[in-house]
């Protein structure tokens, strides 16, 4: 019973990176959930908006800066509510993975085209089903130092799509920041 009630509670946390309205600028985001999806905590950060002289000298290089050192590191120290799993939309962004102690996962609709914008890395690859078929599979991947995660992953996976599709989460996030720069011109 204790046991059952622990699995119970877990937390998961979704980590968004996203582009502001005005393409100007990036915003972080975390949602944290229970096990069927129901949010616990949210937060995000301001816009970050590198300016012209930025943008070519960081060159590829901007998204991952912005997305991990700027938004993801501080919003991850700042969640009162610690996550079993961290689940990102993003690849460059398991490269948190290294500064944080909880697994990392990076999912994408199975099928689905991915953009490239680095050199490929070979990350190792799961598809998750979903047990009811109610959610299109997943593929999943850890990050390179720590495929391990992979394992702890896809058991909380195979759990929460029998409530939710894992990517549901996202879209979430997506809408409250755009509610956010519709009352606050500074979200824009």
């Amino acid at each position: 019973m204790k046991t059952e009630q622990k699995e119970t509670n877990k937390l998961l946390g979704f980590l968004g990176f996203y582009e502001t309205q005005e393409h100007d600028g990036y915003l972080g985001t975390i949602l944290i959930t229970n096990m069927q999806g129901v949010p616990q905590e949210f937060r995000c950060t301001h816009p970050v908006k590198p300016t012209v002289i930025q943008k070519p000298l960081y060159g590829n290089t901007l998204e991952p800066y912005i997305g991990i050192t700027l938004c993801s590191i501080p919003l991850i120290e700042s969640i009162q509510n610690k996550p079993a799993l961290i689940i990102v939309q993003k690849e460059f962004l398991l490269d948190i993975r290294p500064t944080n102690p909880c697994p990392v996962i990076f999912i994408r609709r199975a099928g689905e085209v991915i953009e490239i914008k680095t050199p490929e890395t070979k990350l190792k690859r799961e598809r998750v089903d979903c047990s009811t078929g109610r959610f299109q599979p997943i593929i999943c991947s850890p990050h390179p130092e720590f495929e391990e995660d992979l394992h702890s992953a896809r058991e909380l996976l195979e759990r929460i799509f029998t409530h939710f599709d894992p990517l549901e989460p996202f879209e979430r996030m997506s809408k409250a920041i755009e509610t956010l720069a519709k009352q606050d011109e500074r979200f824009r």
